[in-house]
């Protein structure tokens, strides 16, 4: 899904309402310039195809890219519990997360952002 297209249109407006210790975490998100594997599958060394950027700390077999990340993997269901994106997760939810310019929701999404990359590069530490 080349999600960058829906959510250009708002790309600037999360500025202003973010403080900036959270900024980072949901700019990254929002540029996909993050450690998920459906971007550093791209860079190593054999190229792995995109269908094949498998998430690494679940083991589901569904590959690890920013709904997966946000909406779906069990790993981090903890972190979603308070969330209400957590019941019945679905890509139109996902879409209005990524364009909503309410200050609550976007620190929360920040927050967990935030906690999940790095409890993501404990485990996968780890891992190595």
């Amino acid at each position: 899904m080349d999600l960058y297209k829906f959510v250009k249109p708002d790309f600037e407006m999360y500025l202003d309402v973010l403080p900036k210790y959270l900024r980072i975490f949901f700019s990254r998100l929002r540029m996909f310039v993050h450690p998920l594997r459906i971007q550093t599958g791209r860079y190593t060394n054999d190229n792995r195809p995109r269908n094949e950027r498998y998430c690494m700390v679940c083991n589901s077999h569904d590959i690890e890219d920013e709904y997966h990340f946000i909406c779906l993997c069990p790993w981090y269901s903890n972190f979603r519990r308070k969330w209400r994106y957590y019941v019945k997760p679905s890509v139109y939810k996902y879409l209005q997360l990524l364009t909503t310019v309410d200050k609550q929701e976007l620190v929360t999404i920040s927050l967990y952002v935030k906690l999940a990359l790095l409890m993501r590069s404990v485990v996968t530490y780890t891992q190595r």
